[in-house]
């Protein structure tokens, strides 16, 4: 087994920390193994460098990626690994919101950071989205959603850019900038009444919708939490269509809809649970797969169960209280 080591040195508030980690890494692994450190540089950066490591491994070599950082870090991991046959996917989450592993419950952060239970855990079949060429964990989001998390990254990015006090403000209201994101988002009445032409396993479900929402795992920006029955190891994904309505009708849902309460408004809402969605519009719209955008005017998301080997160092399953 080689153990590979991709770190965000921007998930790292104080240096202090990153050197913690890093010196948990040298001093645990110098005798369990071989093992390689990348510090990410830029986003996509680390997907090459995990297809050059794999390359590189000798006939029979396992190859255990591990993501350091936050869901950005995770996605490239999880991008890097895919098609690898020999290829596990680990997390330890020091990021912002560490969405995916919210589901393996919230007192599991300080579990998951520890470099040698993240070693001997076994590794679990888990399920993986596919949009296209891009693969996601957690959720792909068209129309109000994918438009708020944009938004509010972008309100994220202009914090960091700051001074201290900026930056802490981001760190410290970084939950809160999806509904500072939801706000323009719902005053777009081109996005309220978007029409899609829609087909859900070979189901017709074509409308107006302000938002349809693929599900793999049940959060995304943090707590949020609309998808809350979606699994990860279930082989299908969880679909919510959030019908069209006004401007004040959907900026009152958003708080209700992000903490899955969405079944209390049947007239707004409607759940499908599938393994294949083709989404297509006249005009080009966003897509948000784990808060990575792209525009397009057409995508085909699909589920793909037991894809990865995901390391699960919980003793509960995904999902659990």
């Amino acid at each position: 087994m080689k153990y590979l080591f991709v770190l965000n040195p921007k998930s790292f508030w104080h240096k202090w920390k990153l050197e913690q980690v890093l010196a948990s890494i040298h001093g645990f692994c110098k005798d369990s193994g071989d093992y390689v450190i990348h510090v990410s540089r830029f986003p996509r950066d680390s997907v090459g460098f995990i297809r050059y490591t794999a390359a590189a491994l000798p006939e029979g070599t396992a190859l255990r990626v591990f993501a350091i950082g936050g869901d950005g870090i995770l996605f490239d991991c999880l991008n890097g690994i895919m098609g690898l046959p020999n290829a596990e996917l680990g997390a330890l989450p020091y990021g912002h919101t560490n969405s995916f592993m919210r589901g393996f419950g919230r007192k599991s952060k300080s579990l998951f950071r520890k470099i040698d239970q993240q070693i001997s855990a076994p590794a679990i079949p888990m399920d993986v989205i596919r949009s296209g060429s891009n693969y996601a964990l957690n959720s792909c989001a068209i129309g109000i959603d994918a438009a708020a998390v944009h938004n509010a990254r972008a309100i994220h990015q202009s914090l960091e850019a700051g001074g201290p006090f900026s930056q802490w403000m981001g760190r410290r209201f970084y939950d809160n900038f999806y509904y500072m994101g939801a706000l323009p988002a719902c005053l777009n009445t081109g996005l309220l009444h978007q029409r899609y032409e829609v087909e859900v396993d070979g189901e017709d479900y074509s409308g107006q919708y302000r938002g349809i929402l693929i599900a793999n795992g049940a959060y995304y920006w943090g707590n949020k939490c609309p998808a809350v029955s979606a699994r990860p190891t279930d082989g299908l994904l969880d679909v919510i269509f959030a019908r069209s309505a006004g401007r004040l009708r959907s900026m009152s849902l958003v708080p209700l809809y992000a903490a899955g309460r969405y079944k209390r408004f049947p007239a707004d809402f409607v759940m499908k649970r599938a393994r294949r969605i083709r989404i297509r519009a006249a005009d080009t719209f966003l897509v948000n797969c784990d808060d990575i955008a792209f525009y397009d005017n057409e995508c085909t998301i699909e589920v793909l169960p037991g894809a990865i080997r995901f390391v699960n160092v919980s003793k509960q399953r995904y999902g659990e209280p």
